[in-house]
């Protein structure tokens, strides 16, 4: 197949950006098939400098827009930005659409829809809706979105995408449900804000995994198999782990240590990506705050948002600085080093019921390494944290108190870490693996492509 993928926010393990296009891409083009990526360099400065010729980036070659973003923009910034990638990505469409078999647009932003919405109608080019963020949902219930007249189009926009796409592909099974309903009444209809959490009916986790089993079953039963696509329009293909790189070593954590200056029996507490409106940032603060006075605890920060300043007037009021590094935007190369030296990973995000439903990266990246996860609030990965044991949900309304007194009690239980940290890895083996889910996404697109 000759697949294209239009994504903005495309990134190798050389940016600092989410890596699942690329990593999905590679196995793609390992399975024997041409992948051409249409994003920007805003989360991979290594992407820059090419011009209008394509790089080759391990088998997939990417066309590189010269559209600025970064995650720090105003609003008004933003939308420029992503207008103009989105003209850059449909003029490549409109020429080259020809050559694909089959097309993916990753959203957010939501205006990737143009594009392929194009390619179908122009191009009569099959695509696939990758709904990495429910847009426009997320950008409101963030406080992003709020021109009535800017919400009404983007709700009009990812009404024609989900109507027109050959599949949907979400991220979480709250997600799905979400874009389900959305099939079936009016977007705006479902609210945001105040709307219900949609939450994945079954708390049973094998059951998930078994509709998961029955759609690869449908997927190879050649002439059947198409019918049982369009049974099931919608899918989720959750963001998954990366097994081979994030492989548990005591030498490489042991040197990570020494180098940062961490003592015997000191925790790390480790966050890493976004620190915006929609990630909590003011309950992190809280948390190191509460644990400011505990040497048994380390904090690492590797990520950078428009709220970091939050976090850098925090460790500046705190005596000597506290225990906490910040690093900034890192490569996901040095990311990675983090995971495997670090003790605990921390999940945040607001307390809308909409971030109920996010698939963050960082949390699959932290199971790989073998990591136990606290999470600030309730989420959609709860069965699988009861499940393997592996995880720890805070509900009580001070949620940063409440991860504090958590992670405090995680510093003086070794044992207890052990247990969930193996549980962690054993639920990226058997349920996130990246390679199982590519095989399946591949599926998908060779059922869908003309």
């Amino acid at each position: 197949m000759r697949i294209l993928w239009i994504h903005q926010y495309f990134a190798t393990p050389k940016g600092w950006g989410a890596v699942r296009t690329y990593e999905f891409a590679r196995r793609f083009c390992s399975a024997g098939h041409a992948v051409d990526v249409v994003c920007c360099a805003g989360y991979d400065a290594s992407l820059t400098g090419s011009g209008p010729k394509p790089l080759m980036v391990d088998g997939i070659r990417v066309y590189v827009s010269g559209t600025a973003y970064r995650p720090h923009m105003g609003f008004l910034r933003r939308v420029l930005s992503f207008l103009g990638f989105m003209t850059h990505a449909l003029w490549h469409v409109l020429r080259r659409g020809g050559e694909y078999d089959v097309m993916i647009a990753s959203s957010g932003p939501l205006t990737l829809a143009v594009p392929a919405l194009a390619g179908r109608w122009l191009r009569k080019l099959p695509f696939v809706f990758e709904v990495i963020d429910v847009w426009p949902d997320s950008a409101i219930a963030a406080g992003v979105l709020k021109s009535p007249v800017l919400k009404w189009l983007s709700f009009r926009l990812e009404a024609l995408a989900y109507t027109y796409a050959s599949a949907i592909v979400t991220c979480s099974t709250g997600m799905t449900e979400r874009v389900v309903k959305k099939l079936g009444v009016k977007s705006e209809e479902l609210g945001v804000r105040r709307g219900e959490v949609l939450k994945f009916e079954s708390s049973n986790v094998r059951e998930w995994e078994e509709r998961r089993g029955n759609r690869q079953s449908a997927i190879g039963n050649g002439a059947n198999a198409r019918t049982n696509i369009k049974l099931t329009k919608v899918v989720t293909l959750s963001n998954c782990c990366d097994l081979g790189q994030f492989v548990p070593n005591k030498g490489r954590r042991q040197k990570t240590r020494e180098r940062l200056g961490v003592r015997d029996g000191q925790t790390v507490v480790l966050y890493t990506g976004a620190m915006g409106l929609s990630n909590a940032v003011d309950e992190l603060v809280t948390a190191v705050k509460e644990t400011a006075g505990d040497e048994r605890i380390v904090w690492w920060f590797a990520g950078d948002g428009p709220r970091s300043a939050l976090l850098r007037e925090c460790v500046s009021a705190l005596v000597g600085g506290g225990e906490v590094l910040k690093f900034g935007s890192l490569p996901k190369e040095q990311v990675v080093e983090l995971y495997l030296a670090a003790d605990v990973n921390v999940v945040t995000f607001m307390h809308e019921p909409l971030f109920y439903e996010n698939s963050p990266n960082k949390f699959f990246d932290g199971i790989a390494a073998g990591l136990p996860t606290v999470f600030n609030r309730t989420t959609w990965l709860e069965p699988w944290l009861k499940e393997y044991g592996c995880g720890i949900v805070c509900t009580s309304q001070d949620a940063g108190a409440e991860m504090a007194r958590q992670l405090k009690l995680l510093a003086v239980d070794v044992e207890r870490r052990r247990r969930m940290g193996q549980g962690a890895r054993r639920l990226a083996e058997e349920v996130f693996s990246r390679d199982k889910l590519a095989k399946e996404y591949l599926g998908i697109l060779e059922e869908i492509a003309r």
